[in-house]
């Protein structure tokens, strides 16, 4: 890898680090510019697991430095994502990705709405009616999507944290970094044992993620739920757009 690109992919590592802790839609980035280097779909999302790995790690740390984040509650839910990303990795290659794009490009084009017409659902914490055996299969069916592609699956965990655990922004956020660190742990074994990932343009991507998601954590935390809530309807109003595009296209 050359200096130009060691150094764009530190910046672009930032920029997806950030995102991708304070709202999500990094890895719509980070996945172009890892084939963009040579390496092949399958590839390129293996390799993109490092990244997400070790910025979640730092994410996770400050949070719960700050005190925005449960651990209990954070393994509660982990672990049902962390089952259904084993299945989302495995059949990773027998899964219709046109089809996936498109029902969760419609799924966050409706969290859009959402942001925008009823702002209280997603700044306040509040208790709700979910029984645990329905969260159980929502992040079950959640962890199996961020196993087989992670692109957008921030948007997802965002929109069940706040309609059906009941966190507002600051909090779904920590909990979301924590989720997404369960399962990537078990995406990243599975990855890694098919021979999949490129350690090295992983490693560069992950130095600037880990800078940005410690930024995107303070962020989060500083500013509050308004903020956070203005940054997510421009990254899911672009993310769905970017989804039903490339599906359309391929």
């Amino acid at each position: 890898m050359s200096l130009l690109m060691l150094v764009l992919a530190g910046l672009l590592g930032c920029v997806t680090g950030f995102l991708n802790v304070v709202a999500g839609g990094g890895s719509l980035l980070s996945l172009p510019f890892l084939i963009f280097l040579g390496l092949d779909a399958s590839s390129a999302n293996a390799t993109n697991r490092v990244a997400i790995l070790l910025q979640n790690i730092v994410a996770v740390w400050q949070f719960r430095r700050d005190k925005a984040l449960s651990i209990k509650e954070s393994l509660y839910l982990g672990i049902p994502a962390s089952i259904g990303a084993v299945g989302g990795t495995l059949l990773a290659v027998q899964l219709d990705e046109r089809f996936l794009k498109i029902t969760i490009a419609l799924l966050i084009s409706i969290m859009a709405v959402m942001l925008v017409a009823k702002p209280r659902m997603w700044e306040t914490h509040r208790k709700t009616s979910w029984p645990g055996w329905a969260k159980w299969i929502l992040f079950l069916a959640i962890g199996a999507y961020g196993g087989f592609i992670q692109a957008g699956v921030g948007f997802l965990l965002i929109w069940a944290l706040a309609g059906a655990v009941g966190k507002d922004l600051v909090r779904a956020n920590g909990l979301k970094a924590a989720i997404v660190l369960c399962y990537t742990v078990v995406s990243f074994a599975i990855f890694y044992s098919k021979g999949l990932i490129n350690m090295e343009y992983g490693l560069v991507l992950a130095v600037g993620s880990m800078a940005g998601g410690w930024i995107g954590t303070r962020f989060s935390v500083v500013k509050g739920n308004n903020w956070i809530r203005y940054i997510l309807v421009v990254m899911v109003v672009a993310s769905a757009l970017h989804m039903i595009s490339g599906a359309f296209r391929g």
